[in-house]
């Protein structure tokens, strides 16, 4: 509703002087749509582990931080961050994959479009195996997203690692 033609959205910026925007119907704006849609989708839902890993820090360690005179910033990098490694992996290793994944939005917006804009791999892979009936196309398609999921998650974790755990 908020990306249609007389949506909330353009109401905004027709408010502002700026026209209405083709988001779902533009070949430059749709993928980028589709993106943000996608972001605040999962927001809250990714929030919900990261507040949890918060309430999960023992208040000690933060008094023993502020005993040894550190300051905000040196409690929310050297204590907080640290403490938090563990559910920011999770949430990044998740919503990489997810992302990946994406196929019911782009579904029931674009159907692809425009001009193949947003024509994700497993979007593809559903159209290839039940529009077009090429199912080992599809097949293949699907391996080959796995191994590049495969891929970007063994470099997060690589990237996620502790000094410690190498």
């Amino acid at each position: 509703m908020l990306y249609r033609p007389e949506g909330p959205l353009n109401a905004v910026l027709g408010t502002l002087g700026i026209p209405p925007q083709p988001f779902l119907t533009s070949s430059q704006q749709a993928l980028f749509a589709v993106i943000v849609l996608m972001s605040w989708v999962g927001v809250g839902y990714w929030m919900m582990f990261l507040i949890a890993g918060l309430q999960d820090i023992p208040q000690e360690c933060y008094d023993a931080a502020a005993v040894d005179g550190a300051t905000a910033w040196q409690r929310f990098v050297h204590v907080t961050l640290p403490l938090l490694r563990r559910p920011i992996a999770f949430v990044l290793v998740a919503d990489t994959v997810a992302n990946f994944l994406v196929f019911a939005p782009v579904q029931l917006l674009t159907r692809g479009g425009p001009d193949g804009s947003t024509d994700l791999m497993m979007y593809d892979v559903f159209r290839r195996a039940y529009s077009v009936g090429d199912i080992n196309f599809a097949q293949a398609e699907v391996v080959v997203l796995v191994a590049i999921t495969l891929a970007v998650v063994s470099v997060q974790f690589r990237m996620m690692r502790g000094k410690g755990e190498e």
